[in-house]
């Protein structure tokens, strides 16, 4: 049995167990059960410690990944280490686990060439996958619109704040939908045809945050999307998609790469600006000093 174009190797080992539990053996219905109740285990222990921990001999884990169609444990256990690295949310306690189990100097040395390797080779996908000229046209929709809605949900909302908090000094046209107290349709009822939208979301995507794309788009707005696979629903609900490679050794996924589109997003809006925006970035400054929002050790 294959799996289904929509289901990744993991998700099918786990409907298999499901499945085949049942009518199992009584010693292989306990490696099973293992299986599907400690998953991170099984990322990140020998077969020979998790056979122990089950509380069965060795040889029953073997006979399990055959019945599930693998040529060896170990390439069973490759499926689990892969969703535990790559997995979506709902495998974030697997990452989380398999990281807490990997404790000690070594691997700390070892974890962190891995995240310096995992977050250049992150940056360097969003510069090989994304033109100058796609970069500049999607740029150049912001110094067109009226208005530029920006939108990130849950883990995306600091990404949005950021955006604002830069693309305001320089412009008022930049609109920041936060959701508070679970209102949205306030802050978007005058979107149209004349505004734009940003929209940071990794997968899985808010829903919020697609319904707001989906929304966007048929009041006329363009929507560029900041995401991490062009089969997102953000992607596919956008009019311009900028990738985000979101790899990482951790627990949680990176946002190293959407914090550069954000800030090369808004750098290319400015250099498009046909208005002077210094006299607006020098008033806000005063602004912030005369508020007292800095730290200023001659006043301390």
């Amino acid at each position: 049995m294959h799996p289904r174009d929509d289901q990744n190797p993991y998700s099918h080992v786990s409907q298999q167990l499901k499945e085949l539990h049942p009518q199992l053996p009584r010693v292989l219905k306990v490696a099973a059960s293992y299986m599907l109740e400690h998953p991170g285990d099984v990322a990140t222990l020998s077969m020979r410690k998790v056979a122990e921990n089950a509380g069965i001999s060795l040889p029953n884990f073997a006979r399990l990944a055959k019945m599930l169609g693998y040529a060896s444990y170990g390439e069973l256990r490759d499926v689990y280490r892969e969703q535990v690295q790559h997995g979506d949310m709902r495998e974030y306690h697997l990452r989380a686990q398999t990281l807490q189990k990997s404790g000690g100097q070594k691997c700390a040395d070892a974890k962190w060439e891995e995240f310096r390797t995992t977050t250049q080779s992150n940056i360097s996908a969003i510069f090989d996958g994304i033109s100058p000229d796609y970069f500049a046209e999607t740029a150049q929709v912001l110094n067109a619109a009226e208005r530029v809605y920006l939108v990130g949900m849950q883990a995306s909302s600091c990404l949005s704040a950021y955006a604002y908090y830069l693309g305001i000094m320089v412009s008022g046209k930049f609109r920041l939908v936060r959701g508070d107290g679970g209102i949205l349709a306030d802050p978007v009822a005058e979107i149209s045809e004349n505004d734009a939208m940003i929209v940071v979301s990794q997968r899985p995507c808010a829903r919020s945050s697609v319904d707001l794309a989906i929304l966007a788009r048929e009041r006329g707005a363009k929507v560029i999307a900041i995401t991490d696979s062009p089969a997102a629903p953000i992607a596919i609900n956008s009019d311009f998609a900028l990738l985000s490679p979101n790899d990482s050794p951790l627990f949680f996924e990176s946002y190293v790469g959407a914090t550069i589109l954000i800030e090369a997003l808004i750098g290319f809006f400015v250099t498009r600006q046909t208005k002077n925006i210094a006299d607006r970035v020098s008033q806000i400054e005063d602004t912030r000093k005369r508020l007292n929002e800095y730290w200023d050790h001659t006043k301390d």
